[in-house]
């Protein structure tokens, strides 16, 4: 027994032996090969590029995990458009975001800038520290040009973030083969031990399967006890007999004021400032069917009747859905929608609440894209011609997703005026209902968790993100749409 194994023990001694050896080697090698350490120029250039780059790649990494909106980088069709390069396939590795990758990356850098730069360390730790920094700075900067020609060649959109980080790469990169500590034949030969990590980085992503564009939350019970639930009272609203988790609309009774035929054009003003606001038609009456939708396990509830919505009032199928009329992924989903609607017909009622992802009117939004530009004032419309006549509303809400790009304000306005009174739609808008509205919006999309939109509600059920399964939606809406 121990004859056999003896030589099997000093066969693996050996082995390890000659492995260390051959890595103290090549280690000496690299080290004799060295010149002189860079000086402080060139390790405060290193220094703002990587602080840069762990920046960017923390927000990157935050937006994703988060699933929050990244800021002040467009999100639709155009040349720009950070969102669509976040949740593109090359976005992941292996299920991991490249974004913790790169932090990682800049992280071991920043700490071998550290040992290299200071005159505390032994020089043999700052060689090594050099080393060490030279490897992961071309990692660093391959891993640029191959992101960099993804995004122009493959998804032809471009992450400003991400060609900030990139560029960051490449300039550190640039700078250690200009003036860093390594001569050309070793600097080469860590080339290519990059080169082999930046290969395993394509090969994981091939390999990886686009991420879903959606995704699902489930509750199975309440997120909060009905006498902890929130009342979310709206202005002059009706406060009596609530339930506390019932979200409430932002008005109250159900005629619009008309003023005297003849004095109209007199009288409009001076009523709108001494009443304050105007008051809906029909949408909001009181003899309409109560049919409530229940959201997040059933700790929010929506009448129907008193939200912009499509269907009808008592329908056996109940969805909530948060939009922007902007948002690209939002106008993908909205083609399933627009087909499972078809497919119900007057058993499906689609509660929509437009929540703008622009800061004049989301607080919740930091920076507004470009494309978001117009998301405030669309909104408003939108609510403002429900407000005036609900069918109208359907028709112009059909009308401003219907096409790939979001029509401009004044398209819609124009429009909006071809379905209902001008006079009326004019009135309404200047009461400041509808502002109201998207203020109510808002505050049910930051109950919920803020985030991505689309939100498809139910009351078990949330997906969040684009949705384009017909028949998948069709399922879950029959399998979710009931009140609970």
């Amino acid at each position: 027994m121990n004859h056999t194994t003896t030589p099997t023990l000093l066969a693996r001694h050996q082995g390890e032996v000659l492995s260390k050896s051959s890595a103290s080697s090549a280690l000496n090698w690299l080290v004799q090969d060295m010149k002189s350490l860079p000086r402080w120029p060139v390790t405060t250039l290193l220094a703002t590029c990587i602080s840069v780059a762990i920046g960017t790649s923390s927000y990157l990494l935050w937006t994703h995990l988060t699933s929050s909106p990244i800021a002040g980088c467009g999100s639709g069709d155009g040349w720009i458009d950070c969102e669509g390069v976040a949740r593109s396939r090359w976005s992941v590795w292996f299920g991991v975001p490249v974004s913790l990758l790169a932090l990682a990356i800049y992280v071991a850098m920043a700490a071998s800038l550290v040992v290299a730069s200071l005159d505390r360390f032994s020089r043999p730790r700052r060689e090594i520290a050099w080393i060490g920094m030279t490897a992961a700075v071309f990692a660093a900067g391959m891993s640029a040009i191959w992101f960099i020609v993804v995004q122009l060649l493959v998804l032809q959109h471009i992450c400003l973030y991400c060609m900030l980080a990139h560029t960051c790469g490449l300039v550190a990169t640039i700078t250690l083969l200009v003036a860093g500590p390594l001569r050309a034949k070793s600097a080469m030969t860590i080339a290519s031990l990059s080169f082999v990590g930046l290969m395993i980085l394509v090969s994981g992503q091939l390999l990886t399967p686009p991420p879903a564009a959606f995704e699902i939350e489930l509750f199975d019970t309440p997120s909060v006890d009905g006498n902890d639930a929130l009342e979310f009272l709206p202005p002059n609203s009706r406060n009596e007999n609530l339930e506390d988790n019932l979200f409430d609309a932002p008005v109250t009774s159900a005629k619009i004021y008309k003023p005297p035929q003849g004095y109209a054009h007199l009288l409009a003003l001076p009523v709108l400032v001494a009443i304050g606001v105007v008051e809906a038609e029909s949408s909001q009456a009181d003899d309409l069917p109560e049919r409530f939708a229940s959201i997040q396990g059933g700790a929010i509830k929506l009448k129907v009747a008193d939200w912009p919505h499509i269907g009808p009032n008592d329908a056996k199928y109940v969805v909530v859905e948060m939009f922007d009329y902007c948002c690209p992924p939002c106008r993908e989903t909205f083609q399933a929608v627009r087909s499972a609607q078809v497919e119900l017909g007057d058993d499906l009622a689609i509660v929509l609440l437009p929540v703008p992802l622009n800061s004049d009117c989301n607080p919740t939004i930091k920076v507004t894209g470009a494309h978001y530009k117009e998301s405030c004032v669309l909104s408003k419309l939108a609510v403002a011609t429900w407000r005036v006549d609900p069918k109208a509303f359907e028709s112009l809400h059909l009308w401003m997703l219907a096409d790939d790009h979001a029509p401009t304000y004044a398209e819609t306005i124009a429009k909006a005026r071809t379905l209902v009174d001008p006079k009326r739609l004019d009135i309404e808008l200047a009461s400041g209902v509808s502002d109201q509205y998207i203020s109510r919006h808002v505050a049910l999309y930051k109950r919920v968790g803020e985030g991505a939109i689309p939100k498809l509600m139910f009351p078990r059920t949330s997906v969040v993100g684009k949705f384009t399964s017909v028949d998948g939606l069709v399922d879950l809406i029959r399998r979710e749409g009931t009140e609970r």
